[in-house]
């Protein structure tokens, strides 16, 4: 009867305070989200990718390879560093976090 006692118990407080965890709220700097934005017309992967890289080492960023869809840009402003990941396809890209200007760059190699 203890030892069920116990069990009961430690099943009843593991539970609140995983409750508990889970519930936290989180700001909205704490979340990283990527808008896609759809290419005006499709293009092979490969292309996409070039232009992406074009846009952005003609910008100042720093352009490494991450996946075959993915690449990582970093730049230094304002004394510090900015890291984002573009994702793309054959039919848009995203960066998150956000990035306006490099975001612009991207959009206008793509749309030329």
């Amino acid at each position: 009867m203890k030892k069920i006692i116990i069990s009961t118990i430690s099943i009843v407080l593991s539970g609140v305070i995983f409750n508990a965890c889970s519930t936290t709220s989180m700001n909205a700097e704490d979340t990283k989200t990527a808008s896609f934005t759809h290419l005006e017309h499709e293009m092979p992967l490969g292309k996409v990718h070039k232009l992406i890289l074009k846009a952005g080492e003609e910008n100042g960023w720093r352009m490494t390879e991450f996946k075959e869809n993915e690449l990582i840009a970093e730049k230094e402003e304002n004394g510090s560093m900015k890291a984002v990941t573009i994702t793309f396809t054959q039919h848009y890209f995203g960066i998150s976090p956000k990035d306006s200007d490099l975001h612009e760059a991207i959009e206008k190699e793509l749309n030329n």
